[in-house]
């Protein structure tokens, strides 16, 4: 076949046709490249692929519930999940958010925190709605958006990437009728943000004074949620503030298990319509193609979860973090103190500013360097550097900084 012909047969949709790879996939991919080059060693920050494997109590559950598996264990089952997983995790988020109403049918079981979302916005947004996000946002949420034909908005935060809620108001407002959705990402990819209990409190607030024609939903994204630093700092919810909130989070991070994609989803008990809301992301959660969660994984989170060492150790992304922001400060970049999650999210110096973070981007991975530069998350200006690997890791990176920052 030539190469028109090849065109012809194949047809791939127009939608996707205009679409592009990742900036971080690019660079996640261009690494793998690098490291069989044989040149030496690749300082990859790129992709938040977590370095520490899972707990090995994670590995022991596992071994038990196969060794005394359930019959039927790993056939079809109900599209949200198995029920005693359902009530587990509603008992510990009620528990955790002061929600005594919380009940097994407020909870979906899902394929990860991506598939959790996908199957919100198949429920709840029509064709031209308004998806809201304060910027910097996870980049992936354009295309989830377009999947289902919605719009996403970014809204500027404040200076430390703390919420803007006149901000989220005045984008509201620009088109209530549309505005269906806001994705609250905290703690924040890309930047280690939380947005404070104060925050959120301004944000319920704003939002109930508002006159709209149609509910507003939030979506909380919260994988890192269990990776704060500082073990005596809460992540808030807006569970509790907001009557239609709906939290999702998976086990990517806190566990390391991003490869088996276990997460779910949890509506407020104060939601209007949440049994009719359960429902719907019931029915996409099968014709999306997700079907369930996976079993084996369900049947595993109430054996690891909140059990002494159930999570990974959050001090190595902490000391990576801590590590990386010192140098690059040192060398003029502005980052403020990483509060939560793997992420850095500096801003560059003055007198890189002009030729912009895809030039340093570039000239980074001249030095075997991989970071990702801060336009793929909505806020130019600045990098993404993904903490999550072996600290020699961070000594590379932070000397290819410096050759190529001086």
């Amino acid at each position: 076949m030539d190469s028109h012909r090849d065109v012809l047969a194949t047809r791939i949709a127009d939608c996707i046709l205009g679409q592009h790879e990742s900036w971080t996939r690019r660079m996640f991919e261009l690494g793998r490249k690098l490291r069989a080059d044989g040149g030496g060693p690749v300082w990859d920050l790129s992709l938040g692929n977590p370095s520490l494997e899972p707990p090995a109590l994670w590995a022991e559950a596992i071994v038990e519930t196969l060794r005394d598996e359930p019959v039927g264990m790993h056939r079809y089952m109900t599209n949200s999940g198995y029920l005693e997983v359902r009530e587990f995790i509603a008992r510990r988020e009620g528990a955790r958010y002061g929600l005594p109403g919380l009940e097994a049918t407020d909870v979906t079981m899902t394929v990860g925190a991506a598939g959790a979302i996908n199957v919100l916005l198949k429920s709840i947004v029509d064709e031209g709605d308004r998806v809201l996000v304060p910027a910097p946002f996870f980049s992936e949420y354009e295309h989830y958006c377009a999947n289902h034909g919605a719009t996403l908005v970014p809204v500027p935060t404040g200076p430390a990437f703390e919420l803007d809620v006149d901000a989220i108001v005045a984008a509201i407002r620009e088109d209530p009728g549309s505005a269906r959705i806001l994705v609250l990402n905290s703690p924040n990819n890309p930047t280690g943000a939380i947005y404070d209990a104060a925050s959120l409190d301004r944000l319920a607030a704003a939002l109930a004074g508002l006159d709209l024609p149609r509910p507003l939903w939030v979506i909380e994204d919260s994988p890192y949620r269990d990776l704060v630093h500082d073990p005596s700092t809460e992540v808030p919810s807006m569970l509790g503030r907001w009557p239609n909130t709906v939290l999702v989070t998976s086990h990517s991070k806190d566990l390391g298990l991003a490869g088996e994609r276990i997460g779910y989803l949890v509506i407020s008990p104060e939601a209007l319509g949440r049994e009719l809301l359960h429902r719907a992301v019931t029915f996409c959660n099968r014709t999306l193609g997700f079907v369930n969660a996976p079993a084996l994984m369900q049947r595993v989170l109430p054996k690891v979860l909140d059990q002494p060492g159930g999570r990974v150790d959050v001090r190595v992304y902490a000391d990576n973090c801590a590590k990386m922001a010192a140098g690059l400060r040192e060398l003029g970049f502005e980052q403020p103190a990483p509060q939560a999650g793997f992420f850095l999210f500096p801003r560059l110096p003055v007198h890189l500013r002009e030729a912009g973070e895809v030039a340093l981007t570039d000239r980074l991975r001249q030095q075997r360097t991989l970071v990702v530069p801060g336009v793929a998350f909505g806020v130019p200006g600045h990098l993404r550097l993904a903490m999550c690997v072996d600290p020699p890791v961070v000594d590379g990176a932070l000397n290819a900084f410096r050759v190529v920052c001086a």
